[in-house]
Parts: structure tokens; sequence; C-alpha cells
């Protein structure tokens, strides 16, 4: 995936109305890997699709709770899409998305994929990308 995102903020691209110069490549960081692998794991295990859990936890205290301190924080979600290329197809074709992915005020990112436990469940996958810059 950050191949992916890096090769699409290394373009020019509309979100939305709003237009984007290119932008630097994010570089990878594990720690938001693991605050988006724990979102992820929880949409998946309790089949809910939000940025806030039904704890009331939200993006910033995901990531401030693993230790990351923080200038600018984001986060894109997904459900349902069994691939990589899928995923940032509709966040880029997504103005809201789109717009996180080519913020020049990122420049580190973590993203996870969790499966469905329940065969019932709305979804067959769980997609978290945190974007942040740290303090």
């Amino acid at each position: 995936m950050l191949s992916l995102i890096n090769e699409a903020r290394s373009q020019a691209r509309q979100c939305g109305k709003q237009d984007f110069e290119a932008v630097k490549p994010l570089t990878w960081n594990c720690t938001l890997e693991m605050a988006a692998e724990s979102h992820s794991q929880d949409m998946a295990k309790k089949d809910y699709f939000s940025h806030t859990g039904p704890d009331g936890v939200g993006i910033q205290q995901r990531v401030s709770s693993r230790g990351y301190v923080w200038r600018a924080v984001g986060e894109n979600i997904a459900a349902g899409q069994e691939s990589i290329a899928a995923v940032v197809e509709g966040w880029l074709e997504s103005p809201g998305h789109c717009r996180n992915i080519m913020k020049d005020t990122f420049t580190e990112m973590g993203m996870a994929k969790a499966k469905a436990e329940d065969s019932g469940s709305t979804y067959p996958s769980y997609w978290t990308q945190v974007l942040a810059k740290p303090r």
C-alpha cells in the first residue's frame, strides 16, 4: 500500500473540487501500523464500520495511546475490498479520503487489514490507514 499511496502522491490530482500539487512520499511507521491494526481488528471483531469505536475512542486517542506524539493525524478506512489496489482506488475516488492521501502535512503512515471473524459479518474485510506527522 505504501508504494501505491506514494505513487498517487507523486502526481498532481484533483480531490473533489480541490486541486493538489504532487507531494513528497510518506515513510512507513510501525507505531501507526499498530494503531491501524487495532482499529481494523476491532471493526472486524465487533462488525462495525466507523472512525469511532463503540467505546467512543477515535483516531487521535488510538494513536496517542500507542505513544506516538503527533502534530497532525488522519485516518482512512475501507471495508469489503479484497485487494490493496481496490482500496487505494476507492480512496482516490472519494474526495475526503483523497485529500487525506494528498495532504503535504502528513509525512508517515501505517496500514492494516483484518478479516471478519464471523461469516455473518457485514463485510469480509476491514482496512485502516493512519496518516500522521510527528511532533
